[in-house]
């Protein structure tokens, strides 16, 4: 699991990043060590965190009924793949355990796990749908990933 640190962070270079660099937040320390990935990483050329809004719905969790919210993706990279050419990556950097459904045996934690799952889900699915239309790579990385 996560160490589940919070705070700001201040980029070493603020030429590469895509918004205001003085207004970085990291919610883990996997979001962290991804920041500094992708300060130190030469074929990231440009990237930011939650810069991006992207409107979704959710089930109300009282009624079940959607409701709308908005969905702030950790990252967005422009990169160069392995044969030079420009790609552009929307992430999401979420622990395993929350992509998938629950395995909890206390009933009010599976529920409450659950109901993340499904919220989740349903951000995905519209982060899909957004980058299908732009041409950009979706992709949830968990601790099971390498970031490239």
């Amino acid at each position: 699991m996560a160490n589940w640190i919070q705070g700001w962070y201040t980029p070493t270079r603020p030429d590469k990043y895509l918004g205001d660099p003085n207004n970085i937040r990291y919610l883990s320390s996997w979001e962290l060590e991804f920041f500094k990935f992708c300060e130190n990483n030469p074929n990231i050329i440009k990237w930011c965190s939650e810069e991006i809004p992207i409107h979704y719905y959710k089930p109300d969790p009282r009624t079940g009924n959607p409701v709308s919210a908005v969905y702030w993706p950790d990252v967005f990279i422009v990169y160069k793949d392995k044969s030079g050419e420009l790609q552009r990556r929307l992430i999401e950097i979420k622990p395993h355990k929350q992509t998938k459904p629950s395995r909890a045996r206390k009933p009010m934690k599976r529920m409450e796990e659950q109901y993340t799952h499904i919220v989740n889900q349903c951000k995905w699915k519209a982060a899909e749908e957004w980058c299908k239309q732009k041409g950009i790579e979706f992709r949830v990385l968990t601790e099971k990933d390498q970031f490239l």
